[in-house]
């Protein structure tokens, strides 16, 4: 078997499985077209280039790709070292103020996602009964029948949860509007003390980053997700992370 033809079983491996897990989906595309710019990487690196322009082309391309690929690996160990610390609610000091982070919500209730997140809120809340102040952020999508806000309202104080404690940001749309809008809450009311972000396992490292940014002082929880999942999700955060770091540093700075 030449090399050529291991290369392309090697790299056909993830695009099978993609397939087979998540059907055609953006995280399955972003693998098709991942593994066939792989290939080009590294078939091309043995042409000879006879032509300046086109050798220098390649060095671009191989740059190019070696700065995608490293600040990938760089994302995907950073969200997988930060969920690996903050998936235990005994790990958490007290705090006072609890923002969830809300996630789809079906016409038969909450999706699998949200409830993962909101049963771990719970979880933290059964251990600090002093927590005063329970964010839920996210408002209502074009499919939704209500706000994620309400949804998870309901669901907590269905679980015990005081409804007292617990203050609606229902118009959020995105992770960052979710972390700008309860910031808003957290100085309207004039919050003291760190804040507890709850979410996914995938999803937190990038809540936390755009909370740090934005200058909200933070620790997270985050909710384990089935692997599938979270392999589908963490692939998804790359280009969501970028643009998200991006805009929270140009309000952050006033660009």
């Amino acid at each position: 078997m030449n090399k050529n033809l291991k290369l392309i079983i090697i790299l056909l491996i993830p695009i099978i499985w993609s397939l087979i897990e998540w059907n055609i989906s953006f995280s399955s595309i972003c693998i098709i077209i991942s593994m066939i710019l792989i290939y080009v990487l590294i078939s091309a690196k043995n042409i000879s280039y006879k032509n300046k322009y086109t050798k220098l082309i390649y060095k671009i391309y191989r740059f190019v790709m070696m700065l995608f690929l490293s600040t990938f690996i760089i994302l995907q160990g950073a969200i997988t070292i930060n969920f690996h610390r903050t998936s235990d609610v005994k790990s958490i000091e007290n705090v006072n103020t609890m923002i969830i982070l809300g996630a789809k919500v079906n016409e038969d209730g909450i999706s699998k996602t949200l409830k993962r997140r909101l049963d771990k809120a719970i979880e933290y809340y059964n251990t600090n009964k002093n927590i005063n102040n329970i964010i839920v952020s996210g408002g209502q999508g074009s499919d939704e029948v209500v706000t994620e806000a309400l949804a998870m309202k309901n669901y907590l104080v269905k679980n015990g949860v005081s409804k007292d404690k617990i203050i609606m940001e229902d118009k959020a749309t995105t992770t960052l509007e979710n972390i700008i809008f309860s910031k808003k809450i957290i100085t309207d009311k004039n919050l003291k003390g760190k804040v507890l972000i709850v979410t996914s396992d995938y999803h937190l490292f990038r809540g936390q980053f755009i909370a740090s940014i934005l200058g909200i002082d933070n620790e997270g929880l985050c909710s384990i997700s089935p692997l599938s999942s979270r392999i589908y999700y963490m692939i998804r955060e790359y280009p969501t992370s970028i643009i998200d770091i991006y805009r929270s540093l140009k309000i952050s700075f006033n660009i």
